[in-house]
């Protein structure tokens, strides 16, 4: 469990770790928006790490050696029925996912949760609440594995009770434990819990969020199908963003008015320090 004491105005380094490059875009926007006239006493550092555990973990332990706070950050899978595209959560806890044990296991296994600060979370939430910014907030799952059919969404939701799930948010998380550091993880969904998001689809991108132009023409030649699919899951990736966006506009904005911060985009991808 991480310590809740930490407050805004004692911040000079925020790490916050992304999957993806067009989510560190959004944040490139935001504080293009932000850093006019503010003093170079701190920054919001941002770390592009792809999709993953692994690649997560490597660009937290970094921004753990310079930072006061991590940040989980980027859009995910709606798990919880009633949630929609572009809607924001705000996670108290995140769950610890493993689809092959759970798959495996005849009686429901408990997974392994690690909590967000208490602290930050009720700031933002406040924040949120002042400015009539909608959001849910309660666990997410981080699971090793996509969870990508309807199927599978309603199961980990039943059994868990999370809101929505990810792939790099515990690496995150599990770093700011050991570091000693508070975390906090916002996150966006893009497609909801009865949607199903087909393999080939997931396999038109790469590690980075990237289109692998070869393999997705290979695959709409085949499967002409997919072109739908594919349209209809970047207009939602595009309402998951717009939310983000508007959601760090203000929160980026309190927490840099606070530590006089300056923003800093790192331009280092996974595995590479």
């Amino acid at each position: 469990m991480l310590a809740n004491t930490m407050h805004t105005d004692s911040l000079s380094t925020i790490g916050v770790v992304v999957a993806l490059s067009a989510e560190a875009r959004v944040l490139t926007r935001v504080a293009d928006k932000m850093i006019q006239g503010l003093s170079p006493k701190g920054r919001i550092v941002v770390r592009q790490s792809g999709i993953g555990l692994l690649a997560a973990r490597r660009q937290a332990e970094y921004l753990a050696e310079i930072s006061e706070l991590l940040v989980s950050f980027g859009v995910s899978g709606g798990l919880h029925p009633a949630l929609e595209t572009g809607d924001l959560v705000l996670a108290d806890r995140v769950l610890a996912w493993d689809p092959d044990l759970h798959e495996l296991s005849q009686t429901q296994v408990l997974p392994v949760s690690f909590r967000a600060d208490a602290g930050f979370i009720d700031y933002i939430a406040e924040k949120f609440q002042e400015n009539t910014i909608h959001f849910y907030r309660g666990p997410i799952l981080c699971s090793a594995k996509p969870i990508s059919t309807a199927a599978s969404k309603l199961v980990a939701h039943r059994m868990t009770g999370a809101l929505a799930v990810d792939m790099e948010s515990r690496a995150v998380c599990e770093v700011a434990a050991e570091a000693g550091l508070p975390f906090f993880c916002l996150r966006a969904v893009c497609d909801p819990a009865d949607q199903t998001v087909a393999d080939a689809l997931l396999a038109t991108v790469d590690k980075q969020g990237n289109p692998r132009i070869g393999y997705l023409l290979a695959h709409l030649a085949r499967r002409p199908w997919l072109l739908r699919d594919m349209i209809r899951m970047a207009s939602q990736f595009r309402q998951a963003l717009i939310a983000l966006e508007r959601a760090w506009l203000l929160v980026g904005k309190q927490f840099l008015s606070a530590a006089n911060a300056r923003y800093a985009i790192s331009p280092v991808r996974a595995g590479k320090q």
